[in-house]
């Protein structure tokens, strides 16, 4: 595949950044690059995106004219994967779906961490709808993966919490901000709506309270579209 590699070269991505985009390993990267191996349909889509072009036009194939009329991702915006709904107190089977084609949202370069890997929840609910930000009901939290940071629980962070229930067959994503009181950790909500709760563990991830609860993201970006509410003049 000589386009694909001409087109990183084009927008100077390195092997080790692309692969980190598509979530491959460089190597595979490469074979796809020498032709040694074929990408999958979904590897192929992401690549695409990463490279803000149209599969046919790193497979040499031909598009209808009706999609060739479609515009590509903007230049300088990087794909970010929605991989599911965050909503307080709502644990939900887990159901993975290795094979589906995920939706992405498109934003630009996370500057202070460019490496770790990113993700979007949609936001139901009102356990952060009185944060600063807001994050209200309907929302999109746009996140870098927390262990990749390398940051410590810092007060006033925004992350996302997963806990696990009945073996990790259920699981609970929340967006909570993080409080420090003395050897605990506080996850907060900041909600005009007092029935929520904070989630309070010891500051030591070696205690058996983290067995079923983990923070697996920084909240970064938030986003809502806006409602129209009003009717339309006769």
């Amino acid at each position: 595949m000589p386009e694909l590699k001409r087109r990183r070269k084009e927008l100077k991505l390195s092997l080790e950044k692309l692969a980190n985009l598509v979530e491959l390993s460089t190597s595979q990267i490469q074979r796809f690059e020498t032709g040694e191996r074929q990408p999958r349909l979904i590897d192929l889509q992401n690549l695409a995106r990463a490279l803000e072009c149209r599969v046919e036009d790193l497979t040499g194939d031909e598009a209808p004219a009706s999609e060739q009329r479609q515009p590509g991702p903007r230049r300088g915006l990087l794909p970010v994967p929605i991989i599911g709904r965050t909503a307080a107190g709502v644990f939900r089977e887990v159901v993975e779906f290795a094979d589906a084609e995920p939706e992405y949202v498109f934003e630009p370069e996370d500057e202070e961490f460019p490496k770790a890997r990113r993700f979007s929840l949609l936001v139901e609910g009102d356990s952060m709808n009185a944060a600063d930000p807001a994050i209200p009901d309907g929302a999109r939290v746009v996140c870098v993966d927390f262990e990749q940071t390398g940051l410590p629980f810092m007060e006033g962070l925004i992350v996302v919490i997963e806990r696990l229930r009945e073996g990790g067959h259920l699981r609970e994503w929340s967006v909570k901000e993080i409080e420090l009181h003395d050897d605990e950790v506080w996850f907060c909500p900041r909600s005009a709506n007092k029935t929520h709760k904070p989630i309070k563990v010891v500051n030591d991830p070696a205690a058996d309270q983290w067995n079923s609860l983990s923070v697996i993201g920084l909240v970064r970006d938030v986003s809502l579209k806006v409602r129209r509410l009003g009717k339309a003049k006769p």
